[in-house]
């Protein structure tokens, strides 16, 4: 059964579940985390991979103000940060002129022990006999809260990614996905071992490359052509298949990632009319995805 749930309103942030209560998880000590020369957090000894959120924010059309700040509070806000479960992992990759198979996320580290003994998981709590707070908190505080407010920093100024080397043109999101699907270093194939993986994309969805570019085939108010129609165009049938993410679970025997996909309509899309969350929506789902949710961008008025 494949869900399709679109939201026109949004008001909560959208929590990576785990299978794995975050109670029945090994506290684990300070130094035991791998937080040197920009580690990722993770603690070392530990096998276990909970959950990945890997997050995609396309700018190769520069964010407003208002939309650096959806982004904030829907996606990236501190109290996303403080409920998320200790040791899951949250990525944050900027597509911005950079050719996908070159592109790096720009944040990717553990959520550490937060030492907060308001915390609702009592793995963040500190042990006032053993640990002292300001040790225990301070990998959460300065190397993954203040990781990620510099990694949204950074978007928010439209600067390119320091860690990817290799220039783009255009718009090239399902390319990207592609490469998060299949690269290892970036720790989010099927074979990656989380128990449970989230990708949220946060774009106008405006594909802009050679093979396809919307912007050419469906300016102004021409609907975009649908994904089966295209993929039947004997010009792209070989390259279509090629463009699937990794993600069918009966390829692959894991269960495909949730996607979580900020629709950013008033680039591109100001009415909703013209077939684009439609195209995604069977791009996705051919690729093996079974949990697809949308929240669209709210600010514009429709005039």
């Amino acid at each position: 059964m494949y869900k399709l749930i679109i939201f026109s309103l949004v008001i909560f942030p959208f929590y990576l579940s785990s299978d794995t209560p975050a109670d029945q998880r090994n506290k684990y000590k300070k130094d035991e985390i791998n937080a040197m020369d920009n580690g990722d957090l993770c603690p070392k000894a530990f096998s276990k991979k909970y959950n990945h959120h890997m997050v995609l924010i396309d700018t190769t059309t520069a964010l407003t103000g208002a939309q650096k700040e959806l982004v904030k509070r829907l996606v990236l806000s501190d109290e996303y940060l403080k409920l998320m479960k200790p040791i899951d992992k949250l990525s944050i990759m900027n597509l911005y002129d950079v050719a996908p198979a070159a592109n790096r996320p720009i944040f990717s580290k553990c959520r550490p022990r937060s030492g907060d003994t308001g915390s609702p998981y009592k793995i963040d709590h500190h042990d006032p006999l053993w640990e002292n707070i300001t040790e225990v908190a301070g990998p959460f505080n300065k190397l993954f809260v203040q990781g990620v407010n510099d990694a949204l920093e950074l978007i928010a100024q439209n600067k390119p990614n320091p860690n990817a080397d290799t220039r783009s043109q255009g718009s090239p999101i399902m390319g990207q996905i592609k490469e998060i699907s299949r690269l290892h270093d970036l720790d989010f194939r099927s074979d990656s071992g989380y128990e449970s993986r989230k990708l949220t994309i946060v774009s106008d969805l405006a594909q802009n490359t050679g093979r396809l570019p919307f912007y050419e085939l469906c300016p102004n108010t021409k609907p975009c052509p649908s994904w089966e129609k295209f993929k039947k165009k004997k010009e792209y049938k070989i390259w279509a298949k090629q463009a699937l993410p990794l993600f069918d679970e009966t390829k692959y025997l894991v269960k495909p990632p949730d996607v979580h996909i900020i629709f950013l309509n008033s680039n591109f899309d100001q009415q909703l009319n013209k077939g684009v969350l439609e195209f995604w929506f069977d791009f996705l789902e051919e690729s093996g995805v079974t949990n697809i949710e949308f929240d669209i961008e709210t600010d514009y008025d429709g005039a």
